[in-house]
């Protein structure tokens, strides 16, 4: 499943790629990390040690980077995607990011606020700025709009709350970063959510974001600025 979500986000990449000349440095950074994946699994199967050079993270910091672009990856248990992303459109602090099998995610300065392509998708949301995640004990409203199977639009409002749990060293393709890590917890009378995101400075570096009930929730993890 991993090398399938692998290829397909390397046939993306490719397709979204504009260089003229020479490979695309983010298509030989995913070719890479497929192949590696492919090795060790094979190893495991055969009770051995994966065989040829494996590619280290930095490595393959230093390929994405070559390709001068932001890079987004992301990772879902529920739907079997993984892989890094792109930048598909940017209007004001939203950013459209392009996923494997085409998938897209939307978000306002880190903050999800639109999925499109992955079946149960959160059409769209009203949600917390960065600013408000970092102000601990805050109340605010969050509300998230969905499309139902009758095409009726269906809308959930929690009532929010954020705690800092603290400042936290996390690791993202080979590079270490100082974040503070901050909990979101929102609850409405027919059940709650959590949502983590790990901030640095006034940026959100990673997180961990409920997408819908079909989908669950999905990391992201901002590798290339």
């Amino acid at each position: 499943m991993k090398f399938a979500a692998a290829v397909a986000v390397l046939a993306l990449l490719a397709a979204c790629g504009n260089e003229k000349t020479g490979p695309n440095p983010v298509v030989s950074a995913i070719g890479a990390m497929a192949k590696d994946g492919v090795a060790k699994v094979k190893a495991r199967k055969e009770g051995g040690k994966s065989a040829g050079k494996t590619v280290s993270p930095a490595e393959r910091r230093a390929a994405l980077e070559e390709a001068g672009k932001p890079v987004l990856r992301m990772s879902s248990e529920s739907t079997g995607q993984a892989g890094f992303m792109t930048i598909l459109d940017a209007k004001g602090d939203v950013l459209t990011w392009k996923g494997p099998s085409g998938s897209t995610f939307s978000q306002r300065n880190g903050v999800l606020i639109q999925t499109r392509g992955l079946g149960s998708d959160l059409m769209s949301a009203q949600a917390p700025s960065v600013g408000q995640l970092l102000r601990t004990g805050g109340s605010y409203q969050r509300i998230y709009y969905f499309l139902g199977d009758d095409d009726q639009g269906t809308r959930r409002t929690y009532d929010c709350t954020t705690s800092i749990t603290g400042k936290e060293t996390i690791e993202i393709v080979g590079r270490t970063h100082s974040a503070t890590h901050v909990t979101e917890l929102c609850e409405r009378p027919l059940g709650k959510l959590t949502n983590d995101y790990w901030i640095e400075g006034d940026s959100i570096r990673k997180s961990r974001q409920w997408v819908s009930g079909g989908i669950g929730y999905i990391e992201f993890e901002r590798v290339i600025d």
